[in-house]
């Protein structure tokens, strides 16, 4: 009994000593790890430096060995490395962009009773760049005249880019907000007074245009975004069209006009644009209806 007692005890002592000595050996470590570090890191870096020195020595010796024709050959050739690696990192950079706004536009649901159609843009009017584009959609896959078509914003809200103007069998014209030709009634988000987009008395500028019919005897504020109403067939309610940016100001006793004009800064980029969504109505099945 005694000697088990013994060798238990000692044991006990072993495991309590081993345990207090790792404990020491990691609090040294800890402490001496910086110093230790620094004195070995100066200790071999004489013998780290050679290697690296000899590299660039015969580096340099290489260089040496060539005439001046060739070494001009070899920076064209590596000029020429980094013209391609370059086209290739924005070419990467544009396909990633154009991944993410393909991925928010698929992540849209739309609103009860309508569907969305996706289409790409497939031909730009370089004269028109920004008022007329042609999608690779057409009445084959049910969209039809005077549809709005509809980008997406960084954060995820649906826009208006348009409406579809010509409608082939595989193809469709696309005319935007930034075409004189298209109006369309556009509601202050805060408020509800409509006015109508590309109408009034003012001009539009490269990013700008024209909304007119705006009550004269009403308070407007400036960057208030401007909405869908509903009221064009084709286009669905509450879609964000723009941004106030300015209103012609009159005083009201010297004025008898029942309008104003304004500028109106559509949402929608169109310079970079390639994916879009057409928003067409959700027919009800042959038969539908309720009749006798």
């Amino acid at each position: 009994m005694a000697l088990n007692r013994s060798s238990l005890n000692r044991r006990l002592f072993m495991t309590a000593a081993a345990g207090v000595a790792l404990l020491i050996a990691y609090a040294g470590y800890r402490t001496l790890r910086p110093g230790a570090g620094r004195f070995f890191g100066d200790f071999f870096y004489p013998y780290l430096a050679v290697a690296r020195f000899a590299g660039d020595q015969v580096s340099n010796r290489s260089l040496l060995a060539y005439s001046r024709p060739e070494l001009a050959a070899q920076v064209e050739k590596l000029m020429a490395v980094n013209r391609r690696l370059s086209a290739e990192a924005a070419a990467a950079k544009e396909f990633e962009e154009e991944n993410l706004q393909l991925r928010r536009l698929l992540k849209l649901d739309p609103p009860a009773a309508w569907r969305y159609v996706a289409a790409e843009v497939i031909l730009r009017d370089p004269v028109l760049w920004n008022e007329h584009f042609t999608i690779d959609r057409g009445s084959r896959d049910g969209l039809t005249k005077g549809s709005a078509v509809i980008s997406v914003t960084p954060d995820g809200r649906p826009i208006l880019v348009g409406i579809l103007e010509n409608v082939g069998a595989r193809t469709s014209e696309v005319r935007t907000l930034f075409s004189p030709g298209l109006r369309l009634s556009a509601a202050l988000g805060t408020t509800g007074i409509t006015g109508i987009v590309n109408a009034g008395e003012r001009q539009p500028t490269s990013d700008h245009v024209p909304i007119g019919y705006l009550p004269s005897h009403l308070a407007y504020t400036l960057q208030e975004a401007l909405f869908t109403t509903g009221y064009e067939s084709g286009i669905p309610q509450g879609l964000k069209i723009g941004e106030l940016s300015a209103v012609e100001e009159v005083n009201p006793r010297y004025s008898n006009a029942l309008h104003l004009s304004g500028l109106l800064k559509p949402a929608a980029q169109l310079n970079s644009i390639r994916f879009l969504l057409i928003a067409e109505r959700v027919r009800p099945p042959a038969g539908a209806g309720g009749g006798r």
